[in-house]
């Protein structure tokens, strides 16, 4: 099911991309629920509670974040209650699109991990996903919102790595190749989920807008907050650097929504997606 684009513009802004085509893996699902009236519903969908948003029609919307690791062209389900009562259960599906792939040839070494940061990096993932995972009340972030900062896109969302002809899993953020020390600004209010250095992440900050929408600064020279601290649009949140699995400076973005990892560059403005143009070469090894 598709929307017309003026829909989405009115809910959320001027958006980079038409979110009635982001139905996908990686994308945001924005599902109607035929419900009207001053107070939003609670919705569900695989065990998660959603983001509800009024369209310019007035009815209520949930807004679905797809995990780059969704499915393809599969039927999902999600479950409303109002606070009249009615419960309801909706259908949508998820389509598909092709992220580019990259085969790439290197020395065994560079990859062997040995066991004990195997066992770290599990730990780190799971502290990340139980934190998106969380869903607070409205506390003041946006949708709409801006790049972090300005600069050439290294490596895509999406970009899905084949290594000696074994797949990796598809890069989960959008790669800005900046100098070590640029500025980091959020990209719209919200609170500092996490704060610290992971073996991948390396120094890195955790950004709760609201809803269950967060969004990840990666590789960070150093950060400028703490866990617990209240952030502004443009505020200032760590510095440009080459910490964890790099090789290189850069700056490694990613957004969740109700716990899955999607594209980020769904959320920003068309004035700064001009911006952030492809850089002419290979992508940032991760």
């Amino acid at each position: 099911m598709r929307l017309p684009i003026l829909i989405f513009l009115c809910v959320f802004g001027v958006f980079a991309l038409a979110l009635e085509d982001a139905r996908y893996p990686g994308g945001v699902a924005i599902v109607p629920l035929s419900e009207f009236g001053k107070i939003a519903p609670i919705a569900f969908c695989d065990d998660r509670r959603l983001k509800i948003q009024k369209l310019p029609s007035g009815e209520w919307a949930a807004i679905v974040g797809v995990s780059i690791d969704a499915k393809p062209n599969a039927n999902k389900y999600l479950s409303y209650w109002t606070i009249e009562g009615k419960s309801a259960i909706v259908p949508f599906k998820i389509g598909d699109k092709a992220y580019p792939i990259q085969r790439l040839t290197i020395d065994q070494s560079m990859e062997a991990l040995d066991q004990a940061t195997i066992d770290r990096v599990a730990k780190e993932r799971g502290i990340i996903a139980a934190a998106i995972a969380e869903f607070s009340e409205d506390i003041g972030g946006d949708t709409r919102m801006r790049a972090p900062l300005i600069a050439p896109i290294s490596s895509a969302f999406g970009l899905r790595r084949v290594i000696n002809k074994t797949p990796r899993r598809p890069h989960s953020g959008t790669d800005l190749a900046a100098p070590k020390g640029t500025p980091i600004a959020a990209p719209s209010s919200g609170v500092v989920a996490l704060e610290g250095s992971h073996f991948y992440c390396g120094n890195f900050v955790l950004l709760n807008h609201g809803e269950g929408l967060f969004t990840l600064y990666c590789h960070l020279d150093r950060s400028a907050v703490k866990t617990g601290q209240a952030t502004k649009t443009g505020a200032i949140v760590g510095y440009v650097g080459a910490t964890g699995r790099v090789t290189g400076a850069h700056l490694h973005w990613s957004a969740a929504l109700n716990g899955a990892w999607f594209d980020p560059l769904l959320l920003v403005s068309r004035a700064d997606l001009a911006k952030l143009t492809p850089k002419p070469q290979s992508p940032q090894k991760r």
